[in-house]
């Protein structure tokens, strides 16, 4: 069966909030999305739903161009990541993907999955995720198991950053990849 590629994206603003969680979890990367293209023009998560207003988040297509939160902090680091899956998964990871899309509204920010994490018992609430938490679920509900079963509301960006099943494309300023890319 024909394979097809998928990216994860793990980032860090910069911002007050991202280098508090930075201390506290001491990792360099606090932000996971999902994307289908290796421009980086269809990247998902959740998170501010507005650059400049942390406190209202929810399911996010997020953007590199003017108003983007990418854009919005130009000094956004990051690491891509490249996943091989097969064309099935693919489209099963589009369809989970769009059944958000088509009901973004109903989505927010699970904030409550935080204490969850640090308690290690998996706090759900209907329509709520966070970053880690719902890109982990999507591929999990496509079929691509990065975390030998573990639940998706306990995935942490960490869990990416440390997972040897996907390879490292690019590392530094997220508004520099395409620069990068076109070099290359």
């Amino acid at each position: 069966m024909k394979n097809t590629k998928i990216y994860i994206v793990l980032s860090n603003t910069g911002t007050l909030l991202t280098r508090m969680i930075g201390k506290y979890t001491k990792i360099p990367y606090n932000h996971v999305s999902i994307c289908f293209d290796d421009e980086l023009h269809e990247i998902y998560s959740f998170g501010r739903k507005k650059p400049w207003f942390p406190a209202w988040g929810g399911f996010v297509q997020e953007e590199l161009d003017e108003g983007g939160v990418y854009y919005y902090f130009s000094e956004t680091v990051c690491t891509i990541y490249e996943l091989n899956v097969t064309y099935e998964n693919y489209l099963n990871l589009r369809k989970n993907v769009d059944k958000f899309k088509k009901n973004r509204r109903r989505y927010y920010f699970n904030a409550l999955g935080f204490l969850g994490i640090i308690i290690n018992h998996p706090i759900k609430l209907p329509y709520g995720y966070f970053c880690s938490n719902f890109v982990a679920y999507v591929l999990q509900q496509s079929g691509i198991d990065l975390f030998e079963r573990k639940n998706p509301a306990l995935v942490t960006p960490n869990d990416f950053y440390m997972n040897k099943k996907l390879k490292k494309i690019y590392e530094g300023k997220i508004l520099d990849y395409n620069m990068y890319r076109s070099a290359s």
